[in-house]
């Protein structure tokens, strides 16, 4: 038996390609799936990283993204909006050269285009056209109904998998995932992450389908599918900023969730760590749901495989 611990975007992926492996999983969740890290309606794809890694799993995460659209069969999944990287974008158009990404530079009239409700302060920026919004809430429904989800509270995993709940529950795991957001170095072991709240608000007053997804020294938006909402977070809420940057705008709901931080993070917040002990690995990382499917994949080959797949520990090392 196979036991995962977290029924987050990466529990439930990895479930989901053991399953389609036939190798069945057992996914175990405290609380309700996809509640805490991986919380909220939608998200941002995008190629456009500052590290040539991230871009090359970006791209490959693309195609997975494309194949859970044909296998879930609820319809799109990534939206087709594009994805603008304001402000200096050096660092990041040398990213996606280096990984033959495709991208061009917009200057301020272009972003305004593609945001038409935006007042924007930044001179120019980075269009990556694979870019767009996920539809986060349907795609990982989708996949709790394909795999087996079941409530528990797992206080402790040892190294031969043996997984404790509690109630005193003991499941004998032949191999263990923990991908369980904050409860992971709790669990596993100490993996150089710490942990803070973080909330992104929805935005109504102007219709916001089809805008492109943002990323911008004052904050991260993207549009909630065919709503007609704006979301929009940042690391400390500041709402002068953002009426700044959208006047026409208003806050209607929140998402309170967690952010990561790390030192193995790169400039922009992304990337993960990985680690094995016994028949245990654990992972742990922020902003992974663009790379969803990939990360499913590559955490069902650590737990069938002795060795860690090397495309997930490119970003750690």
């Amino acid at each position: 038996m196979i036991v995962i611990v977290g029924a987050g975007v990466c529990g439930l992926a990895a479930a989901y390609e053991l399953a389609r492996r036939g190798e069945p999983a057992i996914v175990l969740e405290r609380g309700q799936p996809f509640g805490e890290q991986s919380t909220g309606p939608g998200r941002i794809f995008r190629i456009a990283h500052r590290r040539p890694a991230l871009c090359r799993l970006a791209l490959r995460a693309h195609t997975g993204w494309q194949r859970w659209e044909a296998e879930l069969g609820v319809g799109r999944l990534l939206g087709s909006e594009g994805f603008i990287a304001a402000g200096a974008c050096d660092e990041t158009a040398a990213a996606m050269t280096d990984a033959g990404a495709q991208f061009r530079w917009v200057d301020a009239a272009e972003i305004a285009r593609r945001i038409p409700f935006a007042s924007p302060p930044w001179e120019g920026g980075v269009f990556d056209p694979l870019g767009g919004s996920l539809r986060v809430g349907r795609a990982l429904s989708a996949l709790a109904r394909r795999v087996d989800v079941r409530p528990g509270d797992v206080v402790s995993v040892a190294d031969d998998g043996a997984t404790t709940l509690a109630d005193g529950t003991v499941l004998r795991g032949e191999r263990v995932l923990i991908c369980a957001g904050v409860r992971t170095p709790e669990l596993f072991g100490p993996l150089g992450v710490q942990f803070a709240p973080h909330t992104r608000f929805a935005y109504e007053g102007a219709d916001a389908t089809g805008a492109a997804c943002l990323s911008a020294p004052e904050g991260y938006g993207l549009p909630l599918g065919t709503t007609g909402r704006w979301a929009f977070g940042q690391q400390v809420p500041d709402p002068a900023t953002v009426r700044a940057l959208f006047p026409a705008l208003s806050p209607v709901a929140r998402v309170d969730c967690v952010t990561v931080r790390a030192p193995w993070l790169d400039a922009g917040g992304d990337g993960w760590t990985v680690a094995r002990r016994g028949r245990v690995v654990a992972f742990v990382g922020s902003n992974l749901m663009k790379f969803g499917p990939l990360l499913g994949e590559l955490l069902a080959r650590a737990v069938l495989e002795d060795a860690l797949p090397n495309s997930l520990q490119t970003v750690s090392d």
